[in-house]
């Protein structure tokens, strides 16, 4: 099953407040042994994360989230560059690098050790830009480390996801 289809689904369960289609963003990642930890679905941002089966959102392992900032116009870069200070402003132990970019998207790892009130925690993550916002896909593993190959699995399937709307990829308006 696809992501994105998943996504529509949950967001037509918790009642949307519009009718209007709004884009999604599709990831081909395996979705098997995974499930809904959370959700809202908030005026301007609508957030669903994925826990591993057998876990809680409460004490997750592995965490994967597609995020949608509604109506944001700013470039990806600087959408990353406002979630970097704000980890920064938490936690002056953050690790941040930009893994690539191109003008629709930008691709970064971040990661956290000894921070206070947090547990270490590793990060991936893809911001593309839409037509209606900004999506915003990542996987996050609790621990200093990823598993072998898993950050390479991930940022395969990141390096494929797109926008799309009516079922059909998004051309991003210049």
């Amino acid at each position: 099953m696809r992501y994105a289809v998943l996504i529509a689904t949950i967001f037509a369960l918790i009642g949307c407040a519009t009718t209007t289609v709004l884009e999604t963003v599709y990831v081909p990642a395996q979705n098997s042994g995974w499930k809904v930890g959370s959700g809202n679905n908030r005026p301007g941002s609508t957030l669903v994360e994925f826990i591993p089966a057998g876990e809680s959102i409460s004490s997750w392992s592995r965490m994967f989230t597609i995020q949608f900032l509604e109506g944001t116009r700013e470039s990806p870069r600087a959408v990353m560059s406002s979630l970097q200070a704000q980890a920064q402003s938490h936690c002056s132990g953050v690790h941040w690098a930009i893994v690539s970019e191109d003008t629709a998207s930008i691709t970064y790892q971040w990661s956290i050790f000894n921070c206070p009130g947090q547990p270490d925690q590793i990060e991936i993550a893809r911001l593309l830009k839409g037509n209606d916002g900004v999506h915003r896909i990542a996987y996050v593993r609790k621990g200093t480390q990823f598993e072998q190959g898993e950050s390479e699995s991930w940022l395969s399937a990141f390096s494929k996801a797109y926008v799309e709307k009516d079922g059909k990829r998004v051309v991003v308006a210049p």
